[in-house]
């Protein structure tokens, strides 16, 4: 009986080793694989960035005024100069730029072309300046140039006033004379035409990047809110915005700032009160105030502290600014004790040898949350420093905030201007869109043409502003770059958000 039943054992196991070394069967491979399997995920093709674009406004900035069209002609076009994320200049198709008196001349880097193999040309700038002089795009920022000529190899421009940092607004897509008018023109940037949505690298670029992406999908966009859900579901892998605020997902994207010329300043009715009128009461204000708490805790880290004038971080203000981006309440006190001002014991704040307690009104528009929250931080800092500040919130842009303004009803506003790249404070100055309540000081207009004229003498400017200070520099508002998580390497400036892409690789896998 045992022989018998090792006889079956063995049976059994030959059987189940044929079972196991025979071919599969159709219903053997049914049988193995009843259990349901998990689909991978699938992983982003690390060669390939989609960005949204305005498929109906095309590629050319010079026909209509369209930020996605600014932007992907970053990718299509290369320019005279880029503005670096320093704020320094980067020459591309010019190789030199020279301001002298009412002359500019533009030396063109040789050796450059289309995507077509034809060579860039003087004509070709002369064009794409001119075609820049009468955009809406740029118009505005030219309004000084009256003539653009050939000249061999250069390109001189005839202004009707002299401009040291002309250089900085050369940051202007250069197109074929013959393709001005056309909704996509020949490429010359790093980036050509494979198909209606698809770019490639231009195999003439003399700026290309070794590892940027070698193809980008353009994903048609109708909007700005369609940008951000395009992001979130994945459609698009980046937006850029220079709103002041933004949502955004931990989980999906994440974000970095770059710097841009958005001033955002205490505007002074000097002409309404004769407290404010006084350089020296608008010097202690300013010593009063802390920038950077502001720029960290009103803006979020989303602003840079303002040192004088200019954007700080421009070569030729660099190390030659004063005003303090931490509050200085010694200096404060000092100023306003030389004035003849001391701090009421009973309330702390500054009184005249008559007891005279100056009050000033802070109007701010409240639907903007961060300057409302600026405004209350201002507020805090002046009344801690000694002043009677009162806060006056408005919600009506038109007859509440910017009517009010015009009118001199104010003491002290929030503004908020963006200055060309050439930091021309025009705004400011006599017939300018924020003059109101602002002292104009010959001594400080003549400090200025002279900076105009010659950029060496911007510390001799920024130190008679400081002294009159007819306006009070607050910070310099970022933009922001938001890029799907699996996006990195992204290099975004005020002129490009496509600046450098150089390390910008997709992962290969989603990041958690």
């Amino acid at each position: 009986m045992a022989r018998i039943v090792l006889s079956i054992l063995l049976v059994l196991l030959v059987a189940i080793g044929m079972v196991g070394c025979a071919p599969s069967s159709s219903s053997s491979s049914v049988a193995v694989s009843s259990q349901v399997q998990p689909t991978p995920t699938p992983t982003p093709d690390p060669s390939v960035l989609k960005v949204g674009y305005s498929k109906a406004n095309g590629f050319n900035p010079y026909l209509v005024n369209d930020s996605l069209v600014l932007q992907i002609s970053g990718l299509v076009s290369e320019k005279l100069i880029e503005i670096t994320p320093e704020m320094d200049i980067d020459y591309r198709v010019a190789s030199s730029i020279t301001s002298s008196g009412l002359s500019v001349t533009i030396q063109l880097r040789q050796g450059l072309s289309f995507a077509d193999g034809v060579a860039i040309t003087a004509q070709d700038v002369v064009a794409s300046l001119n075609a820049a002089r009468t955009s809406a795009t740029y118009g505005a920022a030219f309004a000084h140039v009256t003539d653009v000529q050939p000249a061999g190899e250069q390109v001189v421009v005839t202004l009707s006033r002299p401009d040291s940092l002309f250089a900085y607004l050369c940051d202007i897509p250069i197109l074929k004379e013959a393709d001005i008018a056309a909704a996509q023109p020949t490429a010359s940037g790093r980036y050509t035409y494979q198909s209606d949505n698809t770019l490639t690298p231009n195999p003439y670029s003399a700026f290309s990047e070794e590892h940027a992406p070698k193809t980008i999908e353009l994903v048609d966009i109708s909007n700005f809110d369609a940008l951000v859900s395009g992001l979130s579901v994945g459609s698009i892998d980046l937006y850029a915005t220079t709103k002041e605020s933004i949502t955004t997902s931990a989980y999906t994207s994440r974000s970095t700032s770059y710097n841009m010329n958005h001033l955002v300043f205490l505007g002074v009715n000097s002409s309404r009160s004769g407290f404010l009128a006084q350089p020296g009461v608008r010097s202690a204000i300013s010593a009063a105030l802390d920038r950077q708490v502001l720029c960290d805790r009103a803006y979020y880290g989303g602003a840079l502290p303002a040192r004088g004038a200019f954007h700080p971080l421009y070569p030729c203000v660099t190390g030659v600014q004063t005003l303090s981006t931490v509050s200085n309440i010694a200096a404060c006190e000092q100023q306003m004790e030389q004035l003849g001002y001391t701090r009421s014991a009973s309330d702390g704040y500054y009184r005249d040898a008559n007891g005279y307690r100056p009050e000033l009104r802070l109007l701010v528009y409240s639907d903007s949350a961060l300057k409302r929250s600026a405004a209350t931080l201002i507020k805090e800092q002046l009344s801690e420093a000694g002043f009677l500040v009162v806060l006056e919130e408005t919600d009506d842009f038109a007859a509440g905030y910017t009517d009010k303004i015009a009118n001199g009803d104010f003491d002290l506003y929030i503004g908020e201007v963006k200055l060309y790249n050439n930091m021309d404070i025009s705004p400011f100055l006599e017939n300018g869109a924020v003059r109101y309540g602002i002292v104009q000081s010959p001594e400080l207009a003549t400090a200025y043409n002279n900076f105009l004229a010659d950029s060496s003498t911007a510390e001799a400017f920024e130190s008679m502003f400081a002294q009159q200070l007819p306006w009070i520099p607050l910070c310099w508002r970022t933009g922001t770059l938001v890029v799907n998580k699996q996006v990195t390497g992204m290099i975004p400036s005020c002129s490009n958000i496509f600046y450098s892409m150089q390390s910008s690789l997709l992962d290969s896998a989603p990041q958690a």
